[in-house]
């Protein structure tokens, strides 16, 4: 892998190729992430920025190419994006050239379904980076993490309107286990993987809000649909036990307790065992390891978000023991 450039790449317009693929391969500018803090990002990347708010409770910090945003979380921040405006560069960057480097180097680029509007989209879907490139000239024109889209049915588009899907989803509810097993089984269209994954993203906007009455059903009737669901993604391939969990802790399907130690159990690897930016090198021949430490960073920041409704001192311990861990996973 090329060696990451130095500390003026960040605020140069035409760093070298190497600059690009250390972003695609780790989701990072020179350690700063989509998890950092503004703190940890100043002092990883300096203070030579301009900020602004591009909406009330958001904040984006700007280094000419890298753009890093976050939202208020209470007293504090939650990162959403960092972002390398690649069409600001004095020289374009051919997607192309890119891709190439990437493939040289162990670390491929997958090609989805284009946006429809004129770009192409690519992902690396252990970094979750996603780049953006123009259709006609094959300009990048952005990279992204995390990404808005995936590989695979996630990222492609349904050949079903958002309406039935929902329609579909509101007469899910009303099934008990057997019927929904039923209706599954004559209902699966030979695009499973796809299918499921569209109901799911049906199924998470109609979820209603902690003892919010929908459609005649309480939440816990949902709750169990949207589990069903989650299941089923995954067994089909379309989420991975990372993936499963963390949307069971985003969406609230489990109870705090239960879902932190969700959370803990899909970790695969331990505290001891876990690779760190300091002890493993971003290769080929360590990524198991690599991806290992990305879900447990995942999964760990995903408990955390519930801690301050978690009752069990040890489950409490355990992720706080984790997130002290974040700045040094990959």
């Amino acid at each position: 892998m090329p060696e990451a450039e130095g500390p003026s790449t960040v605020r140069q317009l035409s760093p070298g190729m190497a600059f690009f693929t250390d972003f695609v391969v780790t989701g990072a500018v020179r350690g700063a992430d989509a998890t950092s803090t503004p703190a940890e990002v100043t002092g990883l990347l300096g203070d030579g920025f301009v900020e602004s708010w591009t909406r009330p409770g958001q904040l984006l910090r700007c280094y000419e190419l890298v753009e890093v945003a976050w939202e208020r979380e209470g007293d504090g921040w939650r990162g959403l994006y960092v972002t390398v405006q690649a069409h600001r560069l004095d020289v374009p960057l051919s997607v192309d050239a890119l891709a190439a480097d990437l493939e040289r180097v162990g670390f491929p680029l997958v090609e989805v379904a284009p946006d429809g509007v004129g770009c192409r989209r690519f992902v690396r879907a252990d970094s979750r980076v996603a780049v953006l490139a123009d259709e006609e000239s094959g300009q990048v024109v952005a990279m992204t993490v995390p990404a808005w889209f995936a590989p695979g049915p996630r990222g492609e588009p349904s050949p079903w309107s958002r309406e039935a899907g929902r329609d579909q989803v509101r007469h899910l509810v009303g099934l008990g286990a057997p019927e929904r097993d039923a209706w599954a089984r004559r209902r699966q269209p030979d695009e499973a993987a796809r299918w499921w994954w569209f109901l799911w993203v049906a199924c998470r906007q109609l979820l209603p809000d902690e003892g919010e009455r929908r459609f005649g059903h309480d939440r816990s009737v949902w709750e169990e649909s949207a589990l069903w669901l989650l299941g089923a993604c995954e067994d089909a391939g379309v989420l991975d036990r990372t993936d499963t969990v963390c949307e069971i802790a985003r969406y609230g399907l489990l109870e705090p307790d239960t879902a932190v130690r969700a959370c803990l159990d899909a970790i695969p690897v331990s505290r001891a065992d876990v690779a760190t930016r300091e002890s493993t090198p971003y290769a080929r021949e360590n990524l198991v390891a690599v991806n290992a430490s990305r879900a447990a960073k995942r999964l760990s920041l995903a408990a955390g978000e519930l801690l301050p409704r978690v009752g069990d001192p040890a489950l409490r311990a355990e992720v706080e023991a984790w997130l002290e861990l974040r700045t040094r996973l990959m």
